[in-house]
């Protein structure tokens, strides 16, 4: 394809992506064999400020940045943060023939997307799992309780018989703390005694109230 077929077919190409896209789709063809790197067409130019034969960048600025970086170097889906405050996303595309080398631009404003993705980040954010939290939480109840009552025997686990521990068990059983989750094991690991030995003492203090029709501290 000579360089006049490519310079049309990369306008044509520009244009139904510009259409497609809508205004805040700018497309370009630069000319990369010029100084500068002229542009040759552009679609919704605004989005940047550009029109055919300007050679300022994408930043604004008028220069020549080498031929080394543009030759055969695509740059795609590219951040760049506009002097105004803008966020575009660019992308770039060489052509490189016998006698031309053409390079297809396209920016894409997403300001308002980035705005908005900030807003529904803000508005989605959580402190927290609320089931955690309150599992968290509840066991953080049952662990004050067992201190209450381990601090009403007087004794540490280690030192504990039989009916210190019972008098505990007496104790969460009548404040309901056996309601908690995971409470049985929790109170096991706490008084250095088995599930078995906990659920044991349960059955005993059911079976008292069963018959007295009361638990007694």
């Amino acid at each position: 394809m000579n360089r006049e077929d490519m310079l049309v077919f990369l306008k044509n190409e520009a244009r139904g992506i510009a259409t497609m896209f809508g205004p805040n789709c700018e497309t370009l063809v630069h000319d990369m064999t010029r100084n500068g790197h002229p542009i040759l067409a552009i679609y919704n130019g605004s989005v940047t400020g550009r029109e055919v034969g300007s050679t300022a960048d994408i930043f604004g600025d008028i220069g020549d940045y080498g031929e080394t970086i543009h030759k055969n170097k695509d740059y795609t889906n590219q951040m760049v943060l506009s002097r105004d405050g803008r966020t575009l996303k660019s992308t770039t595309f060489n052509v490189v023939g016998e006698d031309y080398h053409f390079a297809l631009g396209i920016n894409m404003d997403i300001t308002n997307m980035v705005r908005a993705s900030q807003m529904l980040s803000e508005m989605t954010a959580t402190s927290g799992d609320l089931r955690k939290t309150l599992m968290q939480d509840a066991r953080s109840q049952l662990e004050e309780l067992l201190r209450e009552c381990i601090s009403a025997v007087g004794k540490e686990p280690e030192a504990m018989k039989k009916t210190d521990r019972m008098r505990i068990i007496r104790m969460l059983y009548k404040r309901r703390a056996f309601t908690y989750q995971k409470a049985v094991a929790i109170v096991a690991e706490r008084l250095n005694v088995s599930r078995y030995t906990v659920y044991k003492y349960m059955h005993e203090l059911e079976a008292a109230e069963a018959a007295d029709g009361v638990v007694q501290e």
